[in-house]
């Protein structure tokens, strides 16, 4: 658990709070792959058709090239610390929102081929 302290001052504040957040990110990500590739195989045997599993495995595809970039982010975070201006603490803060909106696109197109998938699955019992 991070903790954080009252002499921290607010640029620190902020960087270990993003650097907590992406962790989380990549985190959920993983687990999202591993679900993923489970769900392919519970498609499979269900007899689901080929497209149902094409798009499992080409989501599962995208989420392990999106935790690439992720973790690329993640070792570029060390730059924010040697910021010295407002224009550089500005630059890597729309840069974690933009992170952030990535994240939840990935969130959304998995929870929705999920979703389809429960739905043909309850079709079938």
């Amino acid at each position: 658990m991070e903790v954080f302290y009252e002499h921290d001052s607010d640029d620190r504040l902020i960087a270990r709070k993003d650097a907590l957040e992406l962790s989380n990110w990549i985190d959920h990500l993983v687990n999202n792959v591993g679900e993923l590739e489970i769900l392919i195989n519970i498609a499979k045997k269900l007899g689901n058709d080929d497209d149902m599993v094409g798009k499992l495995t080409e989501l599962t595809l995208e989420n392990k090239l999106h935790l690439g970039v992720f973790y690329r982010y993640k070792s570029s975070m060390v730059n924010l610390h040697e910021c010295e201006d407002m224009e550089c603490d500005i630059y890597y803060v729309n840069k974690h929102e933009e992170y952030r909106n990535l994240y939840r696109t990935i969130l959304q197109a998995s929870h929705k081929l999920k979703e389809e998938l429960h739905t043909q699955i309850l079709v079938k019992l």
